[in-house]
């Protein structure tokens, strides 16, 4: 079972305040260039927002600034097209992803900016992260696949996702809806 307890889970409180900087400026920027499904499986506000918020856990289980990660997260999956495989998409990404960050350079430095860009051009295709951005954004998005599909933990970087996605899907979705039980989250995402 995924603990509150803070000796096993960032504290909460951490994660609300990376979540709510997303949800109230980085996500309006993302939604305006978003071309997946709303309704797909990538969707922005199933998984994309899943992603940032595993993404965040993560990045405070390494005790490394979550904001780089937080955009990798929005940015990932913006330029897809389709739910079905797409190896591209993360690339397609990248043009909208530097014009949202010119609007953040007072927070996001050049080299955040670049491991940023490296995360999203990467995320479906690489397999051992050169950065703690890749890391924790590769990680959060393969946390899902994990739950549908099995856990390997060859294709995890981190030791805070390789717990969390080897144990059951529901144990973590319990700790979203803890930290935001507004939201709509489900184990699939």
């Amino acid at each position: 079972m995924i603990s509150n307890d803070i000796t096993k889970n960032p504290n909460p409180d951490t994660i609300k305040k990376y979540f709510n900087f997303y949800i109230q400026n980085v996500l309006p920027h993302v939604e305006k260039y978003a071309t997946q499904n709303p309704n797909g499986c990538h969707a922005l506000d199933k998984h994309t927002t899943s992603v940032v918020f595993r993404g965040i856990d993560y990045a405070l289980s390494l005790n490394k600034n979550p904001l780089p990660v937080v955009f990798a997260g929005a940015f990932h999956d913006m330029a897809r097209t389709n739910d079905g495989f797409d190896t591209e998409h993360g690339k397609r990404a990248v043009p909208y992803a530097e014009k949202i960050m010119l609007q953040f350079t007072n927070i996001l430095d050049a080299h955040a900016q670049s491991n940023i860009i490296y995360a999203i051009e990467n995320h479906t295709t690489g397999t051992i992260a050169p950065d703690y951005v890749s890391a924790c954004l590769w990680d959060a998005d393969r946390t899902r696949m994990s739950w549908a599909y099995g856990f390997n933990s060859k294709f995890f970087n981190t030791a805070r996702a390789k717990y969390v996605a080897s144990h059951p899907a529901t144990d973590y979705v319990n700790f979203q809806r803890k930290c935001f039980p507004n939201l709509f989250w489900s184990r699939e995402y």
